[in-house]
């Protein structure tokens, strides 16, 4: 758990909540769960934004939001194992929020201030698009 710290919990659920979810003293469950969200948050923005120079911000040189979001789907993942049938409403709607989110930033639909990769290392894709629908190749 190296982006995500103990202290960063104390915001979104209680001790006791967190420690029913993992059920082990070394939080082996709530770490995987972490290296999960990372991997899971790399896949949405990694070709657009540099998730190496994201995750290895420590403290308060961290983005919170992203701090947040991680948090957000870390939980959802630890619910989803302990029981699946009873997620939180609150838990999915963040869940779910994070992850529109991340679509979004991801696309390139939302800006955001995170460090975006250089421009020979961007990893997006190219629409051309037009209002008018072609008429015999004549625009």
């Amino acid at each position: 758990m190296d982006f995500i710290t103990d202290n960063d919990f104390e915001v979104q659920v209680r001790q006791e909540i967190l420690s029913l979810l993992d059920g082990s003293d070394e939080k082996t469950a709530v770490a995987l769960a972490a290296r999960m969200a990372t991997d899971q948050i790399r896949q949405y923005i990694g070709g657009r934004y540099d998730c190496d120079t994201i995750f290895a911000a420590e403290g308060d040189l961290r983005d919170h939001f992203i701090v947040m979001i991680t948090i957000d789907i870390l939980l959802y993942h630890l619910w989803a194992k302990r029981a699946p049938r009873k997620i939180p409403e609150y838990r999915a709607t963040r869940y779910q929020d994070a992850l529109d989110w991340l679509k979004d930033v991801g696309s390139g639909k939302m800006q955001s201030a995170l460090p975006q990769l250089p421009p020979d290392e961007y990893q997006g894709r190219i629409v051309i698009k037009s209002k008018y629908t072609p008429n015999n190749y004549k625009y």
